[in-house]
């Protein structure tokens, strides 16, 4: 399992609380630290079995230095901001166990709402999911994203597709020539509403289709603008 982190005091040791409470434990946690100033690599070092350093900026190489180091061939993507029921892992182990499939990914709620209102929020986004699945589009997310190593690294890895913007789509699309990527509805984790608060609801709608139309049409023209200007700002210790 593979946790990039750049500056998230304020959630890591809430994120891997939760993984270590995972009911499948047969696992290696691996943290890699993307340049934090804060103490993310401090709290990391209390839970994860081995604590990276990755110089080169961005969650997708961050990610990739963790998935191509791991030693296992079944990989488990998480974020530093979400958090994880306890049965999560089980169950995306279980998904990927599957003959022929390559990929697996779920679908979020938000992890600052009570719990009857992530559990509508992730109902209401597995059903924005199944549609882009039904499209062509399997819409993952790296915080609730699993893969096999040997496609992962046939399809190209995070590298091939760092330089656009959701990256964890176009690699879970490139896996689908090399065997099934499946989408489980109840694969649930809870992530950080944070981009939703920057960019507002109208904002992160028609970033979300923006992003789906170059994908879907192959354009391969929109960069991951939006999360560089994050990474600014929590380089520079500004929210």
């Amino acid at each position: 399992m593979v946790v990039p982190v750049l500056n998230e005091e304020g959630s890591l040791g809430e994120t891997l609380r939760s993984l270590r409470a995972q009911t499948f434990t047969d696992f290696e946690l691996v943290v890699v630290d993307n340049g934090s100033t804060d103490r993310s690599r401090e709290i990391a070092a209390e839970f994860a079995d081995r604590l990276l350093v990755e110089t080169a900026r961005g969650p997708d190489l961050a990610r990739h230095r963790g998935f191509v180091e791991a030693r296992t061939e079944l990989l488990a993507s998480a974020d530093a901001d979400t958090v994880y029921p306890p049965t999560w892992l089980a169950r995306l182990v279980a998904r990927l166990d599957v003959p022929g499939v390559v990929g697996v990914y779920g679908t979020m709620g938000f992890r600052e709402s009570p719990p009857w209102r992530r559990a509508l929020e992730a109902r209401a986004f597995a059903a924005l999911l199944r549609v882009s699945h039904a499209l062509g589009v399997p819409f993952a997310g790296a915080a609730n994203f699993g893969c096999r190593r040997s496609a992962y690294l046939q399809a190209g890895g995070y590298p091939a597709f760092a330089h656009l913007a959701c990256a964890d789509v176009r690699l879970a699309r490139a896996l689908r020539p090399l065997g099934r990527v499946v989408f489980d509805p109840r694969l649930v984790a809870y992530t950080s509403r944070r981009t939703l608060a920057l960019q507002g609801p109208v904002g992160t709608a028609v970033q979300f289709l923006r992003i789906w139309v170059d994908i879907a049409l192959e354009r391969n023209r929109v960069p991951p603008r939006h999360y560089l200007a994050q990474l600014e700002r929590r380089g520079t210790g500004r929210r």
